[in-house]
């Protein structure tokens, strides 16, 4: 009985051990907040450059994408310019006297020049005369009645159509054949 009693009056281990003090003191809680602070700090930083940085990648693509829409058309103008300086050659020689035939002839090799500068930018006419009548690339301008020619043939082109990467710039102008 006596060590039933011991064990009756002598309260649980826990609670005979004095109390632990297992919060920080003052000097361990000062130095946690300084070095979160400073941690927080660091990273507010990085965040801050980071933030900046983006800002400018965005304003370089801006930069970027103006430039390439604004220069865009360059390799096609450099295609085009020789077309051009022929042109003031022929109009030179034009204004020297040089005949009627040897000017037509310049200006032949001209539009060639012109029409390849043309195809290389993927610039490509719009097949007319002879073809059906398709309101997609061409714009009829006159339906002529006529026996002459199937119903919704194309029989004249008034003006030239042209496509860019297969998108219709300008629809071909046309006259268009319906049976009477």
């Amino acid at each position: 009985m006596n060590s039933e009693h011991s064990l009756a009056h002598d309260p649980p281990e826990e609670l005979t051990n004095p109390e632990e003090d297992t919060a920080p003191n003052q000097d361990e809680r000062d130095l946690l907040i300084s070095a979160l602070t400073d941690e927080r700090n660091v990273l507010k930083d990085q965040l801050l450059r980071v933030m900046a940085e983006a800002q400018n990648v965005q304003r370089r693509l801006r930069q970027q994408m103006e430039d390439d829409r604004k220069f865009a058309v360059q390799p096609l103008v450099e295609k085009l310019l020789p077309v051009l300086d022929n042109f003031e050659r022929s109009l030179a020689s034009a204004d020297k006297g040089a005949s009627v035939e040897s000017l037509m002839d310049g200006f032949r090799a001209i539009e060639r020049q012109f029409r390849q500068a043309l195809e290389s930018a993927s610039v490509h006419r719009v097949p007319a005369v002879g073809a059906n009548y398709d309101p997609e690339i061409h714009e009829a301008l006159v339906v002529l009645e006529t026996d002459d020619h199937p119903s919704d043939t194309v029989v004249d082109e008034i003006e030239s159509g042209y496509t860019l990467h297969g998108r219709v710039v300008r629809p071909a102008k046309v006259r268009v054949a319906k049976r009477p």
